[in-house]
């Protein structure tokens, strides 16, 4: 179904239906788990409970470990006996960085300990050890408000921008903006943040996978858990200080590349005729829909494309180290 709304045209099509309503089901999910945690929370009242067991899992997610705690316990309430497996309220488990962050969670509840438990009088069976809230339900409520934005801004605009642009020919016109960047030669600065991206991807990966050799074997024989202290003289020490290096140099390499990437959008939307069409980088509707779409672009598409994806992988390492910084 397309439409027009003042003279922005609309495609909505059974795919945008389907998604929609899943980012919507993920919002309501996320939205009603942290109602209900809340509730949970205000309403408790304590009980004394004794731990079953409680013990670490892990599960493999977008490419990353994700460690869980699994816990039982058992308590009783106006006379009932109930078993309890949630460290805290709501239906969305809390996940975890790394092993030492979920053990550390489940440090105070040993097998056989007698601990305080909180239950809801209205739902008793739902028992909980930490009375308060945790942040899992926004991280759907997240995801879920992305991909509704992601494809409403597709289904506005322009069907297939960036296709059959017609450029004037580099003899007929030749830019002269952005000779040159950072006061160095454009083609210099594109050669050099290619070069630093290639190196960059080599080390990075490589001295991770190095280091962890280097610990798993300096901690293997053991079934105790280590704690390794690892010196800048140290072989490991080396592989971390190499692997700093190749993130920072990341970082300067995509810099660079975007700015170039950048400035050369600029200059073939220079060799554009007039009326040239608006910016996709000041609508979005249109970036979207560059980014995303699976039709074969023109030279000024592939451009903007390539350069809307680096300022994405920007965003991405400036949003880690500010994470970083932050805790």
């Amino acid at each position: 179904m397309e439409f027009t709304v003042r003279g922005t045209p609309v495609r909505i099509t059974k795919g945008t239906v389907i998604i929609v309503l899943v980012c919507l089901a993920g919002i309501t999910f996320g939205g009603y788990d942290y109602v209900q945690q809340s509730e949970a929370v205000d309403d408790a009242v304590p009980v004394e409970a004794t731990i079953e067991g409680a013990s670490v899992t892990q599960s493999e997610s977008r490419g990353s470990l994700d460690y869980y705690v699994q816990i039982e316990f058992t308590y009783q309430f106006q006379g009932t006996q109930y078993t309890g497996d949630q460290l805290f309220p709501g239906s969305i488990s809390q996940s975890y960085d790394t092993r030492s962050d979920a053990q550390s969670a489940i440090e105070p509840y040993e097998a056989g300990e007698m601990v305080t438990a909180y239950v809801d009088p209205a739902d008793p069976s739902d028992g909980f050890l930490e009375r308060q809230t945790i942040t899992s339900p926004f991280e759907f409520i997240a995801i879920g408000g992305l991909g509704l934005l992601l494809t409403a801004l597709n289904a506005i605009g322009a069907r297939k921008p960036g296709t059959e642009t017609g450029l004037r020919s580099e003899h007929e016109y030749t830019s002269t903006r952005y000779q040159t960047l950072f006061g160095v030669d454009r083609g210099t600065v594109h050669s050099l943040s290619i070069r630093l991206l290639k190196i960059a991807l080599f080390v990075l990966p490589a001295s991770v996978v190095s280091v962890a050799g280097i610990l798993l074997f300096a901690g293997s024989g053991s079934g105790d858990q280590v704690n390794l202290q690892v010196e800048l003289t140290d072989p490991a020490g080396v592989l971390l200080g190499m692997v700093f290096l190749a993130a920072i140099t990341l970082v300067i390499a995509v810099l660079f590349y975007s700015v170039w990437s950048f400035t050369e959008y600029r200059r073939l939307r220079e060799r554009i005729p007039e009326p040239r069409p608006p910016s996709p980088f000041t609508h979005p509707t249109r970036l979207v829909t560059i980014c995303l779409g699976n039709y074969k672009l023109d030279a000024y598409g592939k451009r903007i494309q390539k350069t809307g994806v680096a300022f994405l992988v920007v965003l991405f390492f400036l949003g880690t180290l500010a994470q970083i910084l932050i805790f």
